[in-house]
């Protein structure tokens, strides 16, 4: 779906690079202490608005050669991609990044190091994965070399998707939709810190927060943080929120079961969270909903079930995403100075954080 764009991103191009990194000063203090990458060839798996511009550049200006996929086409701000190619930097698909043969990877997703497996290419020496859906994707590859999980770095995980990810999806849904969620029954699905942040913000917001977790521990959890443990589905929720970084969570037999206007809101990297088949063809409610008929019901999608916060919205705030962003900086030259000596396979990540 064609998606209207932001106040934000109609702000001309050099006023938002100038106040960006009035705001991303860590991120700026981690290129400064990057390595000397000029042997670097990175292959980059990112979402491509602008905060990610700015690590992007740090690479290149520490001497690496950068080539981009772009995570999700709706997330990719057409703008910023022309900045970084003016920068030297390629943007394409999985497959011309495998085959411009990098060294390393730094990804959200893994599309990259999918590709290179399926490819047989063996001449990447080391890797980052910074998301859940990757994290799941990798495991279940036979590597030949080592990736290191950043989504389990305390900054990453703990502060990133537990406070960043549900604030900023939760004001995009507000915006878009131009409704609150006072009185509304949410039903969040996953538990691990995104869905913690968005069941703890939509409390917030005055929402009645039910949660789906099928993790024994994370349920517990969610019931000691006072919400309502739940199977995923039935006709309660008003909005039902995907967190869980695994292919098909909103199953068509979830979408049978949904009340007549519930709201699906995809929080997770992938459109994949949702069975969008099962949705079937739909048609345009407002710039940033379709609706759907199911079972002689009307089902709402927000954002095409692509990333709400990125693909409808401009994404974390800036200061917020600057601890993140000097985090993906720092842990490239890690990588480059020492992930050669680790063994194939995931690793969790332990450098500097």
């Amino acid at each position: 779906m064609d998606l209207p764009t932001t106040a934000w991103q109609g702000v001309e191009l050099e006023q938002r690079l100038a106040w960006a990194r009035r705001w991303m000063q860590r991120t700026a203090a981690a290129a400064g202490r990057l390595p000397d990458m000029a042997t670097v060839r990175l292959a980059v798996t990112a979402h491509l608005d602008l905060k990610s511009a700015l690590f992007l550049q740090a690479y290149r200006e520490a001497g690496a050669a950068v080539i981009v996929h772009p995570a999700d086409p709706a997330t990719t701000r057409p703008d910023v991609q022309r900045l970084v190619e003016t920068w030297g930097i390629q943007v394409t698909d999985p497959g011309a990044c495998v085959e411009w043969r990098p060294t390393h990877t730094v990804e959200m997703g893994g599309d990259i190091v999918v590709e290179a497996a399926a490819r047989g290419y063996d001449g990447v020496v080391a890797g980052i994965e910074m998301t859940r859906t990757g994290l799941n994707r990798v495991a279940a590859l036979a590597l030949s070399y080592p990736v290191f999980d950043l989504d389990g770095v305390p900054l990453k995980n703990q502060l990133h998707n537990r406070f960043t990810v549900g604030t900023s999806t939760w004001h995009t849904v507000v915006a878009r939709t131009q409704l609150s969620l006072n009185g509304l029954d949410v039903l969040v699905a996953g538990y691990g810190e995104v869905g913690a942040g968005l069941a703890r913000t939509a409390r917030g917001l005055g929402a009645i927060v039910q949660v789906a977790e099928v993790d024994p521990a994370r349920a517990l959890v969610a019931s000691y943080d006072g919400f309502e443990v739940v199977e995923l589905g039935g006709d309660r929720a008003d909005i039902v929120v995907t967190a869980t970084g695994r292919t098909g969570t909103v199953s068509a037999d979830v979408i049978s079961g949904l009340k007549d206007g519930c709201l699906i809101v995809n929080a997770g990297h992938s459109p994949d969270e949702i069975d969008l088949g099962a949705l079937g063809a739909g048609e345009q409610a407002i710039p940033s909903v379709t609706r759907h008929r199911v079972g002689g019901r009307e089902i709402l999608l927000f954002a095409g079930g692509h990333v709400a916060n990125l693909a409808a919205g401009d994404g974390d705030s800036l200061n917020a995403f600057d601890i993140t962003a000097a985090l993906i900086v720092d842990s490239a030259g890690w990588l480059v100075a020492h992930g050669n000596e680790y063994p194939a396979g995931l690793h969790p990540y332990p450098g500097p954080s």
